[in-house]
């Protein structure tokens, strides 16, 4: 009689435990049942947040600005909207001496200290894209293209003003080639050597500038009555010149500039 209670006592405590035990994983099922559909929309969110990363990374390089360096040596400027006007100081009157400072002085005003010249140190590594640099002053020299584009633009309308005086642009050109972007011409038969290479380099140099930019807005009727244009009016998709010459003249390799 004393040992079937012991025993009911022990089989009922057995029971219990595995009651528990039961109880416990349905409760581990139901908890996992509530979490799982919080993991996969988790899971789905993160991947959805990755794809929109993604999506705005491969948008954001696909605008890159254009007519960038392609070593990221020279930072992405910001375009702004530009209304062409004419400027009567961008030319002089060609036959005045006064009129022709005066507009040296408005030409000067668009270059900054240095000439557009900058150093570039570890020329050699393989990343870059670079042709050799310009050995001067002891530092690996590169020009900033815009300025000597600026610059043959201004060689060109000098030998323009000398041929309406009606005087040889020999001894001109001689005196710009001091200053030639480091470049000098001798006799050869290039036609960008010689006493007339200059001006043929810049009439080269400055049409590969324009084939590269491949500016595409659209001008209309100019200020004169005959059907045509002159491009003033025209509004266009412009690069910061201002913080571009600004960044520039703070990398110069020395003071001096000239048109």
């Amino acid at each position: 009689m004393s040992s079937r209670p012991e025993f009911e006592h022990r089989e009922s405590d057995e029971y219990l435990l595995k009651r528990d035990h039961y109880v416990d994983q349905i409760n581990r099922s139901r908890r996992w049942a509530c979490l799982r559909p919080l993991i996969y929309i988790g899971v789905v969110v993160v991947g959805f947040v990755e794809i929109i990363v993604l999506l705005v990374y491969l948008v954001e390089t696909s605008r890159q600005p254009p007519l960038r360096d392609l070593n990221g040596l020279v930072p992405d400027f910001p375009t702004h909207q530009v209304l062409f006007r004419l400027d009567p100081m961008a030319v002089s009157d060609h036959r005045t001496e006064s009129s022709k400072a005066a507009t040296k002085e408005n030409w000067l005003s668009y270059m900054p200290r240095g000439n557009g010249f900058i150093a570039v140190n570890h020329t050699e590594q393989l990343e870059y894209v670079l042709s050799p640099p310009i050995e001067k002053f002891g530092k690996n020299l590169y020009a900033v293209a815009v300025f000597h584009q600026m610059h043959c633009l201004y060689a060109i309308m000098s030998a323009y003003d000398d041929l309406i005086a009606g005087t040889s642009s020999t001894h001109k050109v001689r005196d710009v080639h001091e200053h030639d972007h480091f470049h000098h011409h001798g006799h050869s038969d290039d036609p960008t050597e010689g006493p007339h290479g200059h001006v043929n380099h810049c009439f080269q140099y400055l049409r590969e500038s324009l084939l590269c930019c491949g500016d595409t807005a659209l001008e209309g009727q100019g200020q004169r009555a005959q059907p045509g244009t002159d491009g003033t009016g025209a509004v266009h998709e412009c690069k910061d010149f201002d913080a571009i010459m600004a960044w520039a003249d703070d990398r110069r390799i020395m003071d001096g500039k000239h048109p």
